[in-house]
């Protein structure tokens, strides 16, 4: 009976060791030309036995009030067929969200620096970002690619102070001397973190909320609202597609 138990214990203790060792894999894709926009997410964790893919296929600006239209694609390995939806995002959409991060800030002690210590425990294994641009004018193409340089090399010189970046990140700007106007961009960067740095994440985060006052009432109150808004979505993606 005891070996039998004692059996089971160190199963369940080799099992938790063996998914606190493993890394949560992180692929995103950003393509851009002209009016194309594409971006690709994939998350890969236990050793790749879950897998999700979340797909942006296109995302369209309508205009300044309607802002813009995000398609959606979401889909893991263990699940059938693919959620799709669409995300509006304009300057009502943007502002609900800075109020949801003040909230957090609020509810949370030191949020900033419990992210900080995060991003640190980020492993950026490949960066690679190609630019190609042209304005139709030789002159002003030379002096907009200067800037486009300027403007990455700070961008990824911020980025090297909150992530670990594992290798020299692969950045080009390529200008184009023609007599048409041109705007080519595409990012993909490889990420990975060790599963006990998110558990360990986790529990920082609860330690800080408890030492607000309030601070787990506002959290629950926000993850609410967030189920809420995720059922009224597949609501209405249910009653569109029997239309």
């Amino acid at each position: 009976m005891w070996i039998w138990l004692g059996g089971i214990v160190l199963f369940a203790i080799l099992l938790l060791a063996i998914v606190l060792i493993s890394n949560i894999h992180i692929h995103f894709t950003f393509r851009k030309h002209r009016s194309d926009d594409y971006a690709l997410i994939n998350i890969r964790l236990l050793y790749g036995l879950v897998r999700i893919k979340y797909e942006i296929p296109s995302i369209v600006f309508k205009n300044m009030k309607e802002g813009f239209l995000v398609k959606t694609q979401q889909r893991t390995n263990h699940s059938r067929g693919e959620a799709e939806g669409n995300e509006r995002v304009n300057k009502r959409k943007v502002k609900k969200w800075a109020k949801e991060v003040k909230v957090m800030l609020r509810a949370t002690d030191a949020l900033k620096i419990w992210v900080k210590q995060t991003l640190t425990r980020v492993h950026m294994t490949d960066l690679s970002w190609s630019t190609r641009i042209g304005v139709a004018d030789a002159a002003y193409t030379a002096i907009v690619t200067g800037w486009v340089w300027t403007i990455k090399s700070i961008m990824i010189g911020f980025l090297s102070y909150q992530v670990q970046f594992k290798r020299t990140p692969c950045l080009e700007v390529i200008p184009v001397w023609g007599d048409e106007m041109e705007f080519q961009t595409e990012l993909e960067l490889h990420m990975r973190i060790r599963f006990s740095a998110v558990f360990t994440a986790g529990l920082r985060l609860m330690t800080r909320v408890l030492k607000v006052e309030g601070g787990w009432r506002m959290w629950f109150r926000l993850v609410q609202e967030q189920r809420r808004k995720h059922k009224q979505k597949l609501k209405e993606q249910h009653h569109n597609s029997h239309i």
